[in-house]
């Protein structure tokens, strides 16, 4: 049986010393560093976010009043159509002497002196005509703004949803670090818990690899 001690013991030595080189490393300072690095790009991307709504916010603000003016342009349309359709009624009950003055106020270089009851009809019908012209005139400029002012909202529009564009892909960015940072914490952990096992087993090992060579040496003095 005494030759068996020696062995034993000088095996338990060997697996004492292997196992002695298993350590607790903790968080190593490159695993800090990525997961430092990945936190910082979020937050970057997550102020990049932020600036973008400030932009969209300001452009449909600047849409909002676009808004009004197409809105203003186009109530001012009915109010000149409105003023078309009540001067020309109001033409129809002129006299001669108000037919005259209204072509005359309107070319005074080319004053119109013939009053003849004949000419009456021509000329409201003339006066109509121009009531109808200057009007039209205005609605033309009036649809002019209309459809410049659109433009400005199309391209608005535009910015709004590439800035949309941006947001979404600056979120998949996100969601890709997040990802990386959860994928490498799972690693380290299964690698903390690895030496996490390793450590117990070797404690457990050196306890009792010293009961075994404790009793080893006293059976050895006893034995003598």
């Amino acid at each position: 049986m005494k030759k068996y001690i020696l062995p034993v013991i000088v095996v338990l030595l060997v697996l004492w010393l292997i196992f002695d080189k298993v350590q607790y490393s903790g968080l190593s300072d490159e695993f800090k560093a990525k997961q430092d690095s990945l936190v910082a790009a979020v937050d970057s991307m997550k102020l990049d976010i932020a600036e973008k709504d400030k932009a969209i916010d300001s452009l449909n603000i600047v849409d909002d009043k676009l808004v009004g003016q197409i809105g203003y342009w186009k109530n001012h349309q009915k109010v000149v159509t409105q003023y078309i359709d009540s001067s020309k009624v109001a033409v129809d009950n002129y006299d001669e002497k108000e037919l005259i003055t209204f072509f005359n106020k309107r070319y005074p270089k080319d004053t119109t002196t013939n009053q003849l009851p004949l000419a009456q009809p021509v000329l409201v019908s003339a006066a109509k005509d121009l009531h109808e012209l200057d009007g039209t005139k205005e609605i033309v400029k009036l649809k002019d703004s209309v459809i410049a002012v659109t433009e400005q909202r199309v391209n608005g529009k535009d910015s709004v949803i590439a800035l949309y564009v941006k947001k979404e892909n600056t979120y998949k960015n996100i969601m890709t670090n997040q990802e990386t940072q959860i994928k490498d914490w799972k690693f380290q952990y299964n690698q903390l818990d690895l030496q996490n096992k390793k450590l117990k087993l070797k404690n457990k090992f050196t306890k009792i690899g010293a009961g075994i060579v404790v009793g080893g040496l006293v059976y050895l003095m006893v034995a003598k």
